[in-house]
């Protein structure tokens, strides 16, 4: 016992000093964010703990860590800082690409598997919804900080990152339950289930925001400690809430930090300092996931030579599913009655990162699915890829 906890506390200060490390060095070279620095360790641990015997644990993600103690902290980070009166003019554009986008992503994943590769048509769209999805978690760290893309183009990504994963996680719901759960496809049933967990979330949210706002207000509650006492409870609560009742968790915890209000007007002490300490929640929260997810990497990846054509094939739809649903939608996506620029529009593609989400939906699959450990071996290699490339594809675009 006295080990295994001198091991945990070692571990923890050799990650913190290796986040320093990284923060700097990453900087000087300006190459890639630092938190894909941290992926990358991730991965080499990873490496060394599978191939060599020098005693090191592997560390894994489990889906339930990911969507219960890192989904709901990293999602409300991100929206609380999201003023509602300036994402109400990106609501229209990131609504559809994170819906109707996601539909005609996983067409194009899904149809090229069936016909290209001999997949079922059920498996096919299974995986392709599952990896139309642009994690917010990935997405929110790779532009924090970012101070070339903005306000507008930050709220259209992001907002359309949580709002996909949010219509995500649903459809994936309704094709486990006919894939596994032997229901039949209804689509007046599948339609009003999809509106129920989502018009659900949505009012929870807003219902334990306003809550929280009102229950603060009532209490006098102004200092940090408190706000950042009620807005924990909340971030966690709403999504096992949600959860609880077969709601979509992603969506309850973006409307709740929607509705619980960011006032950028009304500045003070204790404002400031929710916000640094809710930056260092984030901060350590991705720094963590990302290191997961690399160490992760060896442990769920197991591509023999006869699946090269098939890992390279998922690879070009990564990229041509998310810009094939951009150029459809092109001429509908306004902000404020302006269609997208050039760069506009290659910077919201290349945002399209994939990410830990994914690989907790998989997870989540039954162990008795056959392709479960390919679709997880292919997801880890589209995931690495978007999270090692994009970033690179995004500088180019903003130089």
């Amino acid at each position: 016992m006295h080990d295994d906890v001198f091991s945990l506390v070692a571990f923890g200060v050799f990650g913190l000093i290796a986040l320093n490390v990284l923060s700097y060095y990453s900087r000087r070279l300006m190459v890639l964010p630092d938190i894909i620095w941290v992926l990358l360790l991730g991965v080499g641990y990873g490496g060394v703990a599978h191939f060599l015997n020098l005693g090191l644990p592997e560390l894994t993600l489990s889906p339930n860590l990911v969507l219960y103690a890192f989904v709901p902290p990293l999602i409300f980070a991100s929206t609380q800082k999201i003023c509602l009166f300036h994402f109400s003019k990106v609501l229209a554009p990131a609504s559809l690409v994170g819906s109707v986008g996601i539909l005609i992503s996983m067409i194009i994943i899904g149809s090229t598997l069936h016909y290209g590769f001999g997949f079922q048509w059920l498996e096919s769209l299974l995986f392709g919804v599952i990896l139309s999805a642009t994690d917010p978690l990935a997405v929110g760290a790779l532009l924090h900080g970012n101070d070339q893309v903005s306000e507008s183009q930050k709220l259209l990504i992001e907002g359309e990152s949580i709002l996909n994963d949010g219509f995500v996680v649903t459809v994936t719901g309704i094709l486990v339950l006919i894939l596994f759960g032997g229901e039949s496809f209804n689509f007046l049933g599948s339609s009003g289930t999809f509106l129920v967990h989502v018009v659900g979330a949505l009012l929870l949210g807003v219902a334990l925001g306003r809550g929280a706002r009102g229950l603060l207000s009532l209490w006098k509650g102004e200092h940090f400690t408190l706000t950042i006492n009620m807005t924990l409870a909340i971030a966690f609560g709403s999504f096992t809430l949600a959860e609880m009742l077969h709601l979509s968790g992603i969506l309850a915890v973006f409307s709740t930090a929607l509705a619980y209000g960011y006032k950028p007007d009304e500045e003070n002490q204790n404002k400031l300092i929710h916000r640094h300490i809710w930056d260092y929640f984030e901060y350590i929260a991705n720094a963590v996931l990302f290191f997961l997810l690399g160490a992760s990497f060896f442990v769920y990846t197991s591509i023999d030579e006869g699946s090269l054509l098939l890992v390279f094939v998922c690879l070009v739809l990564l990229v041509g599913s998310r810009l094939g649903a951009l150029i459809a939608l092109f001429p509908l996506i306004k902000i404020e009655n302006n269609r997208l620029n050039k760069r506009d529009f290659w910077l919201l593609n290349f945002s399209g990162a994939r990410g830990a989400v994914s690989i907790a939906l998989i997870l989540l699959l039954p162990d008795t699915f056959e392709l479960k450990s390919l679709f997880l071996s292919l997801a880890f290699v589209m995931i690495l890829f978007s999270l090692v490339v994009y970033p690179v594809a995004i500088k180019k675009v903003l130089d």
